[in-house]
């Protein structure tokens, strides 16, 4: 399957929306040839994965957390760490459409600006940091050069970006012998799809066997079978989510098993199956099994980056409430897309309102067939306002209709705050529950995961019904579970395994004046030492920080942040989910999120 400009368009397009303005909190190395960033970004993080493994390179959001699998740091890595760790993704853009060459920019508070670049281009595949100045500081994979070879790639060389093709544009460019040149294509001998993908620039074969089939009905015809104006149709079909957004991502699956993904519905092979998002649509057949050495040595790779090598007695059913979190997400998030299309402007509701009352004032000198009403509002020229007409409604009855809407506006800069913030809630709440699934250790634990999904209404109203027919497992109570940790001064430290444990620990089993901790900006583990307003050493706090860092999606930062008050400074938040909190008074410890020497 191929990873084509197009797929790389609809990609940098989700980035865009998602990423662009993160902060980088950590860059690792899944595997010898691909970086994985971590990225903090309208309040939630994201695993932005860059492959150039030859053959296979490709970009998309991971769902998932990433593990580092390359065997040992590289001068890569260490770059990365340095120019990249906390710098702003400043933006994301494709510089050609017809090519797979995707550009990063960041800018570090210390470092300055750089860029990386990625180019998931088949066996040619690589990613290369840059500085300001454009020279490469570290690639993936080194191009010394030679008689044939067509660029340098070494560190201290200035980057040259890949040649360019000398093809044809996919959609016309305005030359005068634009049709004239497409023509050539529907001449040539052979395949139509043949021709496409040779004359045509960014076009793959699964996109050229695509165009062949809108154009003519059969993936296969001759080219001499199709008109210039039908391959241009097909093309303009096929490209015109560049300018307008409107992707169609989704996988194709054969007999069940997936085998390509497409961000346009595929007619030629099997059966297209749509996806939320073109990462989905690319991780789905990344994840898949299929034959070949390449993509044997990629599964090895991922295989090696596991952080448990051990099997997961619990799979299926971990899968199933993974699979649950995962649809509740992606509902919450486009219900969060829509409210904020539907946010009215500011201000927007009472120049409703003013054109309702001037169209009122003055309706009595608005003539049959006036399109426009233009009011001095101050007399000396200084604002002018101008109400468009609608030839269909009176004067009055276009100034009701503004006042309806208007109001319905007023009704919605109302409601749309509270129910953002409870969306908002939502997620971070999901977020939480995803990791309660990570550290869950048997099934009864995966199944109170289940339950507290559908407890917060998160889960589809099918999966409710069907789980009512049945009796629901009985969990252990939270008290029952909860981890415990000695200090080496003799203090008791608790840390909650999932939403409800935390719940638990905060606000009925602890006392006001127990130090309370949680690992900052990320989901977690609420930790309490049991110091009842006693003096806390350094030596407790310091492991106490690091349980919360390392029971929370930091787990693995060299420097993770965990916020520590007295358990009284934490209220509820009210009409939130169990667990959620706010917190005042707090200072922050900077620790290693790793589990402290000595707990077991």
């Amino acid at each position: 399957m191929h990873f084509d400009a197009l797929t790389l368009a609809c990609i940098a397009h989700e980035l865009r929306g998602s990423v662009a303005g993160g902060r980088v909190q950590q860059t690792l190395l899944p595997d010898a040839h691909s970086v994985g960033l971590e990225i903090y970004a309208q309040r939630v993080r994201a695993y932005l994965l860059l492959s150039a493994q030859p053959g296979d390179g490709h970009v998309y959001l991971a769902a998932d957390k990433l593990r580092r699998g390359a065997p040992q740091e590289t001068p890569l890595l260490l770059l990365l760490r340095k120019y990249v760790r906390g710098a702003l993704l400043e933006c994301i853009e494709q510089p050609d459409v017809t090519e797979r060459v995707l550009h990063l920019h960041f800018t570090h508070p210390e470092h300055g600006a750089t860029l990386l670049v990625v180019e998931p281009m088949g066996r040619l595949s690589n990613i290369l940091l840059l500085d300001a100045a454009g020279k490469i500081l570290e690639c993936v994979h080194r191009a010394p050069g030679g008689e044939h070879a067509q660029r340098v790639l070494l560190p201290g060389k200035p980057y040259a970006p890949p040649p360019p093709q000398h093809k044809l544009p996919p959609l016309d460019d305005g030359s005068g012998d634009y049709y004239e040149r497409l023509g050539a294509v529907t001449a040539a001998a052979g395949s139509l799809w043949k021709a496409l993908a040779a004359q045509i620039a960014g076009v793959s074969p699964t996109q050229a066997r695509e165009a062949a089939w809108l154009a003519t009905g059969d993936a296969a015809a001759p080219a001499h079978a199709a008109t210039v104006v039908g391959v241009a149709q097909a093309l303009q079909r096929l490209g015109l989510p560049v300018t307008s957004g409107a992707w169609t991502p989704g996988n194709i699956e054969e007999a069940g098993a997936v085998v390509g993904f497409s961000v346009y519905p595929v007619h030629f092979r099997g059966d297209f199956v749509p996806t939320v998002t073109a990462s989905e649509a690319v991780a789905r057949y990344f994840a898949a099994p299929r034959p070949g050495p390449a993509h044997n040595e990629q599964r090895d790779a991922r295989a090696d980056a596991s952080s448990d090598a051990s099997p997961d007695a619990y799979a299926a059913a971990r899968g199933q409430v993974a699979a649950q979190l995962r649809q509740a997400r992606q509902r919450a998030t486009r219900r969060l897309a829509a409210l904020n299309a539907d946010e009215p402007a500011p201000g927007e509701p009472q120049r409703l309102r003013t054109q309702a009352e001037w169209l009122l004032a003055l309706g009595h000198a608005v003539t049959p067939g006036q399109s426009v009403l233009e009011v001095d509002v101050f007399g000396d020229g200084s604002e002018v306002l101008h109400i468009a007409l609608d030839a269909t409604r009176t004067p009055v009855q276009q100034a009701e209709r503004l006042f309806q809407r208007a109001a319905k506006l007023e009704r919605a800069a109302a409601f749309i705050p509270r129910r953002r913030r409870r969306l908002l809630a939502d997620l971070d709440f999901l977020a939480q529950l995803e990791l309660d699934l990570t550290l869950a250790a048997n099934r009864p634990e995966i199944a109170a995961i289940a339950e507290e999904l559908r407890a917060a209404g998160l889960a589809r109203q099918a999966a409710r019904r069907s789980q009512s027919k049945t009796p629901r497992q009985k969990t252990p109570r939270a008290e029952e579970n909860f981890l415990r940790y000695d200090s080496p001064s003799g203090l008791a430290i608790w840390v909650g395994r999932n939403a409800r444990q935390n719940e638990a620990i905060t606000f009925r089993l602890t006392h006001p004046q127990d130090t309370w901790l949680h690992a900052r900006g990320v989901p977690g583990a609420h930790v309490v030492i049991r110091s009842a307003g006693r003096a806390v050493d350094e030596e407790t706090l310091h492991m106490a920080a690091q349980l919360a860092a390392y029971y929370s999606n930091a787990r693995g930062e060299r420097s993770a942040p965990v916020m520590v008050c007295e358990r009284r400074f934490v209220q509820r938040i009210p009409g939130g989910h169990p667990g959620q909190v706010s917190v005042r008074n707090e200072e922050t410890l900077s620790v290693h999120a790793e589990l402290p020497a000595g707990a077991s």
